[in-house]
C-alpha cells in the first residue's frame, strides 16, 4: 500500500503542482524570488489575522521595534506547508485561534511561500533545509537579543513540519540552543520517509519535546512515528470522519481534507484545551479494545503534557466541534462505559 502511495504522490508532485499554482487567483502567489532573501516574517499585532506587520526574515530583530511585541511573552512560530500562502485558510484559522483565545501570545508566521511552490521534489522539498537554516540563524539572533527560548513554540504543517525540524536541528547543532517544543501537524510523507530518501524528516531529537498529529498517514502525511509523542486521531489515516470518500483530484480541498484535519484539530485545542483526550496504545485496534482508556490519558494539541511519550489514540466528531471530550476515548459504547 505504501509503495502505491509513493508512486501516486510522485505523480502528483511532478504533474500537478505547477497546474495548481497556475490556477491560484492572480495576486495570491508571492511576487518574490525563489531565495531565502525574500522570506518574510508576519507578526500579527491586532485582534485578527487581518492585522499584521511583515518584515524580511533577514531583519528579524525589527520585531523588537513593533508595538505590541513582548519578548517576555510566549511566542508561537507557525510554518505553513506546500503551495500555501499567507492568506491560506489553515493560517487564518490557526492565527485567529491564538489571537482570540490566547491573548498575550506573540503570533508569528514564517512566510516562505516564495520557496514553497513549483515542483514538490525539485524545489519545495529541497528548499526546506535552506529555509530552516536561514530561520535558525535569525532565531539565534532573536534569542541573543532577549527573546525567551523557553517560551518559544514552533508549529509546522505538512512540509512546514520539516522546515521546523531543520530550524530546530540547526539551532541546536550550530548555535547550541534547544527549542523546548516543536509540533508537527501531519508532516509531509514524500521525499522524507524513509529518513534521508531525499531529505531528513522532523524527529524526536530536534527539540526537547516533539508532538505530532497524524491525520493522513501514508497518504500526504508521514506513515510512521516521528516524534516524542505521536497522536493518531481515528487511527491517524485517511479517510478522516466527515471527509469525502471519493476525492480523485490531487491537491483539491476534498483530496486534502484528511491532511488538513491536523491543523483544524490543533486550532480547536487552542480554544478548548480539553477537547481531545487521547489514550496510550500500541495500535488503533488495541485502543478500541482497551476497557480502561483513561489510564495514562493526555490531551492532544495545545495542552499536551511534555512528559508524554509514545503513540496515543482517540476518536473525533465528523464536523466542528471535532473534539468529543472524554467520549473520544470510548469508540464502542461510550455512553455506558464512561466513568462518572
Amino acid at each position: 500500500m505504501c509503495s502505491k502511495n509513493i508512486v501516486y504522490l510522485f505523480l502528483i508532485s511532478f504533474c500537478v503542482s505547477e497546474i495548481v499554482a497556475d490556477s491560484i487567483a492572480p495576486g495570491i502567489l508571492p511576487d518574490r524570488t525563489n531565495r531565502v532573501e525574500d522570506i518574510y516574517l508576519r507578526y500579527y499585532n491586532g485582534q485578527t489575522a487581518e492585522d499584521y506587520v511583515d518584515i524580511p526574515l533577514s531583519q528579524a530583530n525589527k520585531l523588537f521595534e513593533i508595538k505590541g511585541f513582548d519578548q517576555n511573552n510566549p511566542t508561537v512560530f507557525y510554518i505553513h506547508g506546500f503551495i500555501e500562502v499567507a492568506q491560506q485558510e489553515s493560517i487564518q484559522v490557526m492565527v485567529n485561534a491564538y489571537l482570540e483565545a490566547r491573548p498575550g501570545t506573540n503570533v508569528i508566521l514564517l512566510d516562505w511561500s516564495n520557496m514553497a511552490h513549483g515542483s514538490y521534489f525539485f524545489n519545495a522539498a529541497r528548499n526546506t533545509k535552506k529555509v530552516g537554516t536561514a530561520a535558525a540563524e535569525q532565531l539565534n539572533k532573536l534569542v541573543d537579543s532577549g527573546l525567551l527560548l523557553d517560551k518559544f513554540h514552533v508549529i509546522g504543517h505538512s512540509l512546514g513540519s520539516h522546515v521546523a525540524g531543520y530550524t530546530a536541528r540547526e539551532l541546536k547543532t550550530k548555535y547550541n540552543k534547544t527549542i523546548k517544543r516543536l509540533t508537527a501537524l501531519d508532516p509531509a510523507f514524500p521525499a522524507f520517509y524513509p529518513d534521508g530518501v531525499v531529505m531528513e524528516h522532523v524527529n524526536a531529537k530536534d527539540a526537547d519535546f516533539v508532538d505530532v498529529i497524524h491525520t493522513d498517514a501514508g497518504g500526504y502525511g508521514a506513515p510512521v512515528r516521528t516524534g516524542t509523542a505521536d497522536f493518531w486521531p481515528n487511527g491517524g489515516k485517511s479517510i478522516q470522519p466527515g471527509c469525502p470518500r471519493f476525492a480523485p483530484i490531487p491537491l483539491s480541498d476534498d483530496n486534502l481534507c484528511s491532511h488538513w484535519r491536523s491543523w483544524r484539530f490543533f486550532a480547536e485545542s487552542v480554544r478548548n484545551p480539553e477537547a481531545f483526550p487521547a489514550s496510550p496504545a500500541e495500535s488503533y485496534h488495541k485502543f478500541r479494545e482497551n476497557p480502561n482508556p483513561e489510564e495514562g490519558m493526555v490531551y492532544m494539541g495545545y495542552s499536551c503534557d511534555n512528559k508524554a511519550e509514545g503513540s496515543y489514540y482517540l476518536t473525533t466528531n465528523s464536523q466542528t466541534p471535532f473534539g468529543k471530550g472524554m467520549d473520544g476515548l470510548y469508540p464502542k459504547s461510550k455512553s455506558n462505559s464512561i466513568k462518572k
